[in-house]
């Protein structure tokens, strides 16, 4: 248990910030929810729609070698989540292996249409096209679709 002495600052979060907390969680979790029905859809009526082909930045930052290289295979499916708080880039979209790994970020540059699908409620998911290790750092290309 601690204890406040008199004249200690006591930080009172902004008004809305739980508001926002909450919804934040939520839509994570349908991102999440949409994502497990495109690992688990048998549906002949689901279509995935090619939209754009990139490599993945910001994996030089992440401990990737022991973890991502014995495990990525071409083609393998990965998840697409938005971070609509992340400092650097209000529009971010993170790329995770289907077992939770992050891998990186869509580039900066190129995902301001993508997150605003997302943000509508669209299922997108990418696909390993290529990667290289070169000791340090992972290239990464992937292959980002729309499930329609």
């Amino acid at each position: 248990m601690e204890f406040h002495k008199y004249g200690d600052a006591i930080h009172i979060p902004p008004e809305d910030f739980f508001d926002n907390l909450i919804k934040q969680v939520e839509n994570l979790q349908t991102q999440v929810d949409e994502s497990k029905k495109l690992h688990y859809d048998n549906s002949s009526n689901a279509r995935d729609v090619f939209l754009y082909g990139c490599q993945v930045a910001g994996s030089q930052y992440l401990q990737l070698k022991d973890h991502v290289l014995p495990k990525l295979r071409e083609g393998d499916s990965l998840l697409l989540m938005r971070e609509p708080n992340n400092e650097r880039d209000i529009h971010a979209i993170s790329v995770y292996t289907i077992g939770g790994l992050k891998m990186g970020y869509l580039p900066q540059n190129n995902n301001l249409i993508l997150s605003r699908l997302m943000d509508e409620g669209n299922l997108l998911f990418a696909k390993t096209k290529t990667f290289y290790w070169d000791g340090k750092d992972l290239e990464l290309v992937v292959k980002d679709y729309l499930r329609a």
